[in-house]
C-alpha cells in the first residue's frame, strides 16, 4: 500500500528536497513516513526519525529528545541542542530528518529543527494534516524548508480488500470490502478499527475461503469510542448541526446554511466531518462523512425522544429516474476523447467515497420507495416498477422471492408480464442448479399465454440460451420468424443486437438497435449494445466518450444497472490505450456499490478481473468474481469467463504452454458462438506474447468474419515474429497512427520478451531498440503488463541473478562491498537484469527474480 505515493516521496529525497506528505488524521501518513525511513536506512542513509506525540505538545523539547542524543555535556537549550543536532548532521554520509505530525511537535524542538535546516541544509520529510485556510503554529517554519508536497489520496477498493486479507489472513467478498470502503469514507485508521471490532462483535463469518457479513451492517458498540474520540471538542451547536445532517441526510447547501448555520458547518468542514459532493443538475449537497459517524448519529437519534423535529423540517423524498436521449450516435467531436480522460483524472483527485455513499443513499431510498409501493398494492405494474431497480441494485433475496411469489399477475399489462417473467427467469438461472432450461420454459408459457408477444418472449428465451449456453446454430432462421408486433418494446431489436455483438458484427448490432421505435422492455439496454458495438468496431475514442457520458447521466439518474454497463465499456477502452491507472479507478467506483443484480453482474465480474490483470495472488479482485470450477473459461465479452484472466495473473511454465492455453480458449469461446471474445482473446495474446500459431489463427478469423481491422498491427506482428530485422524496420517506419498504437507497442515488447527467453539476445535488443523508436514517434503512452514465463530465468546470468535477489534489501554500494565489485558494475547487472525481465522498479525485479528461483 502507498506504493507510489513512498516512490515519489524517495524520488523527492533523492534530489535533496524536503517532502512534506499531506493527509487528514488516520489517512496512513504516519505509515507512509515509517516506510519511508525503512527505505531510506536500507539505502544507507542515516535517518533522524521524531514521531510526535499529541499530549506531549507542551513539553519543551519533547520532539528532539526522542532522537535519543547525549545533552550531558550541553546547556539544554534551543542553541545547545541546536549545535548538537548540527553536529549529527554535519557527519559524513547522507542525513535526513522525518518528522511526524509536524502540528503537534513542540516550540523548541520545532525552532531547533528551523535553525539547523538553516545551518546544513539537510532534507526534511514531513507529515501533516490536509485541512484548509487554517493557519497553524509551525506554518512560517514549514514554509521556509525547500520542500515538494505528496498528498495522500483516500482508500480504494482493492486497498482496503488487499488490507482485510493482510489482517485477517483471508480475502473479503464483495459486499465486506465495499461496506469497510464506504463506511470508513476510504479512511485508513478507521478501516483498520471498523475490522478489528467486527471480529470482536463477530459480525464477520469465514465461508468457500472468504470473509463475508454475518448480518447488514458493520456497526457495533466498540466502535462507539472511535466516534466519539473523532467528535471531541465540538460546541453545541456544531453538535447540533451535525446531527441534523445526519437525520437529513445529503441535502442541498444552501438549505444547510439557513438550518445550521455557516459559521457551524465551516467549522465542521475543517475537521473533515462534511462532504460536499454535486448532486443532481449540478446542486451541491452536504452530508456527514465519514459514513459511520453518520449511522452512529442516527442510531443516538432515533434511540431519543427529541428527533430534532423544531430543526428539521422534512426529509427529502426519493429523487424520480429521468434520462435523456442516449440513442443516438456519438458525434465525432476533435478533442472529445482528450477531454473525457481529462475529467476522469480530475474526478479521481474528489471524494469518491462521498459520491458513491451519496448515490447508494439514494438508490436504497428508491428501492425502498417502489417496494412500499408494492407492499400496499401487490399489482403487476408495481412489481415491475420495484424489479426495474433490481436489474442493477444489489438484491435483497428474500425480498425479490417475495415479490415474485405474492404478486397478482392475473392482471395487468401484457408488456409488465413480460418484464416480470424475463426477471424471473433470470433468477431462476442465477440461482437453481441447472435453472437454464427452467427458465426457458417459465418465458415460453407466458408467449403461450400472450400470443401477441410470442415473439418478444422467444426472443428472451433465445437471449437466455446465448448467453448462458452458446449462440444457437440456426440463429438467423430463428430471428426471421419473430415478427415482432410491438416494435415501442424494442426487446427483439436489443437481443439480437446483443447477440450479434457475441458473434462479432457490430453493425448488425447497432442496425438492429436502430431499427427499434422505443425500448420499453428493457432496463436501459441499448446504450450499452450502441457502446460496445463501437469498441468492437475499432472506435475506441468514441466508445469512451459515449460510455462516460452515459455514466454520468447513470449518476445523475440513480441507475446503477446503466452505471456498471457504461463503466464496463469505459474501462475496456481506457485499457486498450494502455490507461490502466483511470480504468481500475473507474472499475473501483463501481466496486464501491456492492455486488449488483441480474446482468450486469457478469458485467461486475469481468471488471473484477480486468482490474486484476496487473497482480496476481489469492488477495487480487479477480478471485472475487469466482475462479472455481463452475465458472466459464470463456463468455460472450471480455473478462467474462476466467481463461484469460488466469492465463495473464498465473505465470505459464512454458511459451508453449502459454500458446496452447491461448488456442484452447479461443477455441472453446467459438465453439460457443462468441467471436468477440476468441477476437479479443487472440489479440491480447498475440500482443503479450506473440506466437506464429496466435498470429494464423487471428489473421483466420478476421478474414471468416469479413474485419479489415488491425491490418497494421497484424504485419508488425509478422515482420517480428520472422526475425528479419530490416523488415520490421521498414514496416514500423510506415505505420501509420490507429487505434492500435499502444496494442503494437505491447507487441513489439511482447516479441522482445519472446526472443530473449529463447536465448536470442541481440535480435531482442534490436527489437526494444525499434519499439523505443516506435514510441517516441508515435507518443504511444500507456503502461504496460509484465507477463514472465518462469523459464525467464534462464534469460539472467548468475551474477545477474544474484545482484538482483539483493536489490529489494540493499544498496548498490552495499552490494558492490558484498562481491568485491565496483559499483559501475553492479549498476550494470541491475540494468540488464531490469531489461531483461521487464520489471520497472528495483522492487519489481527482486519480486520477480524471487518468485522464479523459489
Amino acid at each position: 500500500m502507498f506504493e507510489q505515493e513512498i516512490v515519489r516521496v524517495l524520488g523527492y529525497a533523492a534530489r535533496g528536497l524536503g517532502v512534506r506528505i499531506v493527509g487528514p488524521a488516520g489517512s496512513g501518513r504516519t505509515t507512509v513516513a515509517k516506510k519511508v525511513v525503512d527505505e531510506l536506512e536500507g539505502q544507507g542513509a542515516k535517518v533522524y526519525g521524531i514521531f510526535g506525540l499529541p499530549p506531549l505538545s507542551a513539553a519543551p523539547f519533547a520532539g528532539v529528545l526522542s532522537l535519543g542524543l547525549d545533552l550531558r555535556s550541553r546547556v539544554v537549550g534551543i542553541l545547545g541542542v541546536s549545535d548538537l543536532l548540527s553536529e549529527h548532521l554535519a557527519r559524513p554520509g547522507r542525513r535526513i530528518l522525518v518528522v511526524d505530525d509536524v502540528e503537534t511537535l513542540d516550540r523548541e524542538s520545532l525552532s531547533v529543527i528551523d535553525i539547523v535546516q538553516k545551518r546544513t541544509e539537510v532534507p526534511i520529510i514531513t507529515t501533516m494534516g490536509d485541512s484548509p485556510f487554517r493557519v497553524t503554529m509551525p506554518a512560517l517554519a514549514v514554509g521556509r524548508w525547500p520542500q515538494a508536497t505528496v498528498a495522500l489520496p483516500p482508500f480504494r477498493y482493492e486497498q482496503v480488500n488487499s488490507l482485510i486479507a493482510e489482517m485477517l489472513g483471508n480475502p473479503a467478498d464483495v459486499d465486506l470490502a465495499a461496506s469497510v470502503l464506504t463506511k470508513s469514507g476510504g479512511n485508513l485508521g478507521l478501516a483498520v478499527r471498523i475490522i478489528e471490532t467486527a471480529v470482536l462483535s463477530e459480525q464477520l463469518v469465514l465461508r468457500d475461503g472468504r470473509w463475508r457479513m454475518s448480518g447488514p451492517t458493520l456497526f457495533n458498540e466498540h466502535l462507539n469510542a472511535t466516534i466519539e474520540a473523532m467528535l471531541h471538542g465540538l460546541g453545541p451547536g456544531e453538535f447540533r448541526a451535525l446531527s441534523t445532517m445526519a437525520v437529513l441526510g445529503p441535502t442541498p447547501v444552501d438549505r444547510l446554511t439557513s438550518v445550521a448555520g455557516i459559521d457551524a458547518l465551516d467549522a465542521l468542514e475543517h475537521r473533515g466531518l462534511v462532504s460536499v459532493v454535486p448532486g443532481p443538475d449540478g446542486v451541491l449537497l452536504g452530508s456527514v462523512f465519514p459514513p459511520l459517524v453518520e449511522d452512529y448519529l442516527t442510531r443516538h437519534i432515533a434511540s431519543s425522544r427529541r428527533i430534532l423535529g423544531s430543526t428539521i423540517t422534512s426529509e427529502f423524498a426519493p429523487l424520480a429516474i429521468g434520462h435523456g436521449d442516449t440513442t443516438a450516435a456519438p458525434r465525432a467531436r476533435a478533442g472529445a476523447a482528450e477531454a473525457a480522460l481529462a475529467a476522469l483524472r480530475a474526478e479521481l483527485k474528489g471524494n469518491q467515497v462521498a459520491t458513491s455513499r451519496y448515490f447508494h443513499r439514494r438508490l436504497d431510498a428508491l428501492e425502498q420507495f417502489h417496494y412500499r409501493i408494492w407492499d400496499s398494492d401487490r399489482s403487476l405494474a408495481n412489481a415491475v416498477a420495484f424489479l426495474r431497480v433490481y436489474w442493477g441494485a444489489p438484491i435483497d433475496p428474500h425480498r425479490i422471492q417475495e415479490v415474485f411469489a405474492s404478486t397478482n399477475v392475473a392482471e395487468g399489462d401484457p408488456a409488465d408480464l413480460l418484464f416480470f417473467t424475463m426477471t424471473r427467469a433470470l433468477w431462476t438461472v442465477m440461482n437453481e442448479e441447472g435453472g437454464l432450461e427452467r427458465a426457458k420454459e417459465i418465458v415460453r408459457e407466458t408467449a403461450e399465454s400472450e400470443p401477441t408477444w410470442a415473439s418478444e418472449a422467444e426472443a428472451a428465451a433465445l437471449f437466455l440460451e446465448a448467453t448462458y449456453s452458446g449462440v444457437p446454430g440456426d440463429l438467423d432462421e430463428r430471428f426471421a420468424r419473430l415478427a415482432s408486433l410491438h416494435p415501442r418494446s424494442g426487446l427483439v431489436a436489443a437481443v439480437r443486437g446483443a447477440i450479434e455483438l457475441y458473434r462479432f458484427d457490430p453493425q448488425a448490432a447497432l442496425d438492429a438497435i436502430d431499427s427499434a421505435e422505443g425500448f420499453e422492455s428493457l432496463p436501459r439496454f441499448e446504450p450499452f449494445i450502441r457502446g460496445m458495438a463501437l469498441f468492437t468496431s475499432g472506435r475506441i475514442d468514441e466508445a469512451l466518450v459515449y460510455a462516460l457520458e452515459r455514466r454520468q447521466e447513470a449518476l445523475r439518474a440513480v441507475d446503477q444497472f446503466s452505471l456498471i454497463t457504461s463503466s464496463y465499456v469505459a474501462a475496456l477502452a481506457l485499457l486498450y490505450r494502455g490507461w490502466f491507472d483511470e480504468g481500475e479507478y473507474l472499475m473501483g467506483w463501481a466496486f464501491s456499490l456492492r455486488r449488483p443484480g441480474f446482468l450486469v453482474d457478469s458485467l461486475y465480474n469481468a471488471m473484477l478481473r480486468l482490474s486484476s490483470l496487473r497482480s496476481a495472488g489469492e488477495v487480487s479482485l479477480g478471485t472475487q468474481a469466482g475462479t472455481g470450477a463452475e465458472t466459464p473459461d470463456v463468455g460472450p465479452f471480455p473478462g467474462t469467463g476466467k481463461g484469460f484472466y488466469e492465463l495473464v495473473t498465473r505465470r505459464p511454465i512454458t511459451l508453449d504452454s502459454f500458446d496452447e492455453t491461448a488456442a484452447r480458449l479461443m477455441d472453446e469461446a467459438l465453439d460457443r458462438g462468441y467471436v468477440t471474445e476468441a477476437v479479443m482473446t487472440g489479440l491480447s495474446t498475440l500482443c503479450l506474447l506473440p506466437s506464429h500459431g496466435t498470429l494464423r489463427r487471428l489473421e483466420r478469423l478476421l478474414v471468416d468474419f469479413g474485419s479489415a481491422r488491425h491490418e497494421q498491427l497484424l504485419g508488425v506482428a509478422g515482420a517480428a515474429l520472422s526475425g528479419d530485422l530490416k523488415r520490421l524496420v521498414a514496416v514500423l517506419d510506415d505505420y501509420r497512427p490507429d487505434e492500435d498504437v499502444y496494442q503494437t507497442a505491447v507487441l513489439l515488447r511482447g516479441a522482445a520478451r519472446r526472443y530473449r527467453i529463447l536465448g536470442d539476445s541481440s535480435t531482442a535488443t534490436a527489437i526494444e531498440r525499434a519499439a523505443n523508436a516506435f514510441s517516441r514517434r508515435l507518443r504511444t503512452g500507456g503502461q504496460y503488463l509484465i507477463l514472465e514465463p518462469e523459464v525467464a530465468a534462464s534469460a539472467l546470468t548468475a551474477r545477474e541473478t544474484e545482484v538482483a535477489l539483493m536489490v529489494g534489501q540493499k544498496s548498490n554500494q552495499e552490494i558492490a562491498e558484498q562481491f568485491g565489485l565496483s559499483v559501475r558494475t553492479v549498476e550494470s547487472h541491475v540494468s540488464n537484469a531490469l531489461r531483461k525481465t521487464g520489471a520497472t522498479t528495483r522492487g519489481a525485479l527482486f519480486e520477480l527474480v524471487r518468485d522464479m528461483v523459489s
